[in-house]
């Protein structure tokens, strides 16, 4: 008998088959069409992970969601919402465990988890998937029952395009991350034509340097994609890789890393494009769907973890950003408080900062708290947040 676990992953295997078909038929057209920044989440700010991220950036791309956020139908009750007469739901999946003894008494995870080895070994705990259903916030009335939250939402999923000194789009976490060497093995940036990651306890990244790229969109990609393989190794998530380029493993793998970059691109403003050399895996990667729904469900499971452990790190990069790049984040993301916290601290922008947040566009938001924080009077150059869109990749890289 189908379950409603199995009935979700049939329906994710069919959403990432024909997102495979649309790449196969345009390998230029990316994974996930950039809309802002942020993982999918729940109207109380929870973010999804794993498996439900991915299809839920998948299921706002088909649908035109702007934003990604979703509801259950009760959430949407409590909220005073109404769901839209015949939206659809959309499943979400999490793993549930039952624990029961040799006499069939049940006790909760929590309960099983306080035990003693030895009395764990008294239970048997089986475990099984869960599914419940979600509403994005369009299929609701948010926007007229709670305008304040509606804008809100759209202000936390804007992503403005920062562009460097040399005009090319740049990501300031990532910057810092390859200019601090944080990252879990070393990244090397050099003259040359490829990008790869060598394996081993002394492995590291090579990719060429940001300017040899026809655009930054395209570098910071590259290095997600290889980040997400550095990922694998033992001593981090433990990925079996393959070792023979288009063997079964091998091309799993570059599935992971591809998806991979997607999703941690996508959350962090950007589209990445499938591999040219990637291309040739389209085909498999179809039959291992088709044949069987539960591949999305492992190889899911495993981009969640890569692309979770990359934001992790990015994200911890925050105290490693130089004062320009605090300013320019905080001036385009409407940060006040980082705003008021860097005056505090003693920063007073140059000339040269109020130009170059000038020429990245500041919005009528961004304009009012330069003003209110350092009196300074910079009319607004965008009147919306700038958020960035696709880019076509340069081959090769």
């Amino acid at each position: 008998m189908e379950t409603a676990g199995d009935k979700a992953l049939k329906l994710f295997a069919d959403l990432m088959v024909e997102k495979i078909h649309q790449v196969e038929d345009n390998w230029h057209k990316p994974w996930l069409s950039t809309q802002g920044g942020g993982l999918p989440q729940n109207i109380e700010g929870r973010a999804y992970n794993g498996v439900n991220s991915f299809m839920l950036f998948l299921l706002s791309e088909k649908m035109n969601y702007s934003l990604p956020v979703y509801m259950t139908f009760m959430q949407a009750k409590e909220s005073g919402v109404n769901v839209l007469k015949g939206e659809k739901s959309f499943p979400v999946i999490y793993w549930n465990f039952s624990i029961k003894d040799k006499e069939g008494r049940k006790i909760t995870l929590d309960q099983y988890r306080a035990l003693s080895k030895e009395e764990q070994e008294r239970y048997k705990v089986t475990p099984f998937m869960k599914t419940y259903n979600v509403f994005n916030v369009h299929q609701t009335n948010l926007q007229e029952i709670h305008p304040e939250k509606w804008e809100s939402l759209k202000e936390k999923f804007q992503a403005p395009a920062l562009k460097d000194e040399q005009g090319m789009f740049t990501m300031p976490l990532l910057d810092a991350l390859m200019r601090e060497q944080k990252w879990i093995c070393p990244i090397q940036q050099q003259v040359g034509d490829k990008a790869y990651h060598v394996r081993g306890e002394n492995g590291y990244i090579v990719i060429p340097k940001k300017g040899q790229f026809n655009s930054g969109e395209n570098f910071y990609s590259t290095l997600l994609h290889e980040m997400a393989h550095s990922t694998g190794e033992p001593a981090y998530l433990n990925r079996e890789k393959g070792r023979i380029f288009g063997d079964e493993k091998y091309a799993r793998e570059e599935l992971v890393a591809e998806l991979t970059a997607a999703t941690t691109g996508q959350a962090m403003g950007i589209s990445t494009h499938i591999r040219e050399e990637n291309a040739m895996y389209l085909k498999n990667w179809l039959a291992a769907l088709k044949e069987d729904p539960k591949f999305i469900y492992s190889l899911l499971s495993d981009v969640g973890k890569a692309s979770g452990m990359i934001q992790e790190v990015s994200q911890s990069m925050h105290p490693y950003l130089s004062p320009e790049e605090r300013f320019l984040t905080a001036v385009l993301k409407h940060d006040g408080k980082e705003l008021e916290e860097m005056k505090k601290d003693g920063f007073i922008p140059s000339e040269k900062n109020i130009e170059r947040a000038r020429t990245n566009g500041i919005t009528e938001t961004g304009s009012e708290l330069l003003a209110n924080i350092y009196e300074i009077a910079v009319p607004p150059t965008i009147e919306t947040a700038t958020v960035h869109k696709g880019y076509e990749p340069q081959l090769g890289l």
